[in-house]
């Protein structure tokens, strides 16, 4: 099997669906992420496992909707209740398309907001501080410039683009056969909920 076959078959694991929210609850989701006022920079996995802000790497805002311990807002509630369902919905088809027969369940659950170039550099899901089985993106809106995910090949002598498209949702396992990026926002701001699974 020569490499190309080998980067046909790894692709055959990136799954992309669409039209996944009614277009109603999509706008009313879009409205409360660019209203929500406590977003934070986002980290990444430093020296020693620490967590840091580091943008260079990824310069991102996020907004946590999973493990709401002691969490009094029922919106909050209300949009975890949202994705936990729409995820794990999500990531049964994928297995069913895949013909895998595996218990995963959802472990996070992040709303990103990308603005003033914001980017997340190559990088995998899947570590020893994270540890991780499926990876999951969906796309809010798609009306911004740049800010496009990509993926490399293991040796990252190729790339492909996944074309951006509102209310688009794409899987993929988090291993390290996936690296992937997300491009520099060159104008508006690009919101998505990402998840994975375990």
């Amino acid at each position: 099997m020569d490499k190309l076959d080998k980067e046909v078959q790894l692709n055959n694991f990136i799954r992309i669906y669409d039209n996944i929210l009614p277009e109603n609850v999509l706008k009313s989701f879009l409205k409360i992420c660019q209203n929500h006022q406590t977003f934070e920079d986002s980290k990444v996995i430093g020296n020693n496992f620490n967590q840091e802000v580091n943008q260079e790497i990824r310069k991102t805002l996020v907004w946590y909707l999973k493990n709401l311990d002691g969490e009094t807002s029922f919106t909050n509630i209300h949009w975890c209740s949202v994705w936990v369902h729409h995820f794990e919905k999500y990531l049964k088809r994928y297995l069913d398309d895949l013909n895998i027969n595996t218990g995963v369940k959802v472990v996070d659950i992040q709303v990103l907001k990308y603005i003033n170039h914001g980017h997340y550099t190559f990088h995998i899901d899947h570590g020893a501080a994270t540890p991780r089985t499926i990876s999951c993106i969906f796309l809010i809106n798609d009306d911004y410039e740049g800010g496009e995910l990509v993926f490399g090949s293991p040796s990252m002598n190729a790339t492909s683009t996944v074309e951006k498209k509102a209310n688009r949702m794409i899987i993929w396992p988090s291993n390290f056969l996936y690296p992937h990026s997300v491009k520099p926002v060159t104008e508006g701001i690009r919101y998505s909920v990402v998840s994975w699974a375990l």
